[in-house]
């Protein structure tokens, strides 16, 4: 099985790779999921000639710790900077594209303001920007219904029936990381220069899309498309095909020359 070798373990990768890759893609899932989950988009990339590269966060998925327990904003980067390393081993000279879902939309907007030149451009969907009054609560429990999510009915029976999938889990690990997140998006988000896209649902209860609009509006790097009547796992939603073409269409147009 392939792994990255962490201090805080060995965390668990995969590879979607297409036939003749124009593009690689970096991706960091979401709080209570992993990569697992992600095979239907991984082929639609593939389809456009363009490779996935996707890890576990520690505590999810294959990856060891207690469930939840990603560690830190700075452990999922560095797991982030190891898989890129991967990838440009695997095919030196493709560009790359910094993509997070949810949780993994923070960490990559750190990576980023962190290392602006290193990618050609990144991908943001379900991206809680500002506080989220659920996890400020002092009762640290988290704890979603699978309908908040999504409605494809196949991706919730898959969330249902996942083992390696949780909707329920002490949120007090993410909620101390959105803190600091939130803190500095603030202060430095309006400063991003690459190239991202956002990709939100209307009807996202966990995230709203409010926050990414009214950044949007401010940043000239930040674009937002949104989904009317979709929910917060955008990539995994009914419009699945629509999101996953106007990703693709974005990464065409940033690495076309």
């Amino acid at each position: 099985m392939p792994f990255i070798d962490h201090p805080k373990g060995r965390a668990y990768y995969r590879h979607w790779a297409a036939a003749e890759p124009r593009a690689a893609v970096i991706f960091l899932h979401g709080f209570g999921e992993h990569t697992g989950v992600y095979h239907r988009y991984g082929f639609a990339l593939n389809a456009a000639g363009i490779d996935l590269w996707a890890v576990d966060h520690f505590g999810h998925g294959l990856s060891p710790g207690a469930r939840g327990d990603f560690g830190s904003i700075e452990d999922s980067s560095d797991l982030g900077d190891t898989l890129t390393e991967l990838a440009e081993g695997a095919q030196p000279d493709l560009p790359l594209i910094a993509q997070g879902h949810s949780y993994g939309s923070v960490v990559t907007l750190f990576r980023l303001l962190n290392q602006p030149g290193r990618y050609r451009a990144g991908v943001i969907s379900g991206a809680p920007l500002v506080p989220v009054p659920e996890l400020l609560d002092a009762d640290s429990t988290f704890d979603l219904q699978p309908g908040w999510l999504s409605a494809d009915p196949f991706y919730v029976d898959s969330l249902e029936n996942d083992p390696l999938a949780f909707v329920d889990a002490d949120g007090a690990p993410l909620a101390r990381e959105l803190d600091r997140a939130w803190d500095r998006f603030g202060a430095e988000l309006p400063k991003l220069t690459v190239p991202t896209l956002a990709v939100h649902g209307v009807n996202d209860a966990i995230a709203p899309v409010g926050a990414v609009r009214a950044y949007a509006e401010q940043i000239e790097a930040l674009q937002l498309t949104e989904f009317p009547g979709a929910r917060h796992d955008i990539l995994n939603e009914t419009v699945h095909r629509e999101v996953t073409q106007t990703i693709v269409e974005f990464i065409e147009s940033r690495v076309v020359g």
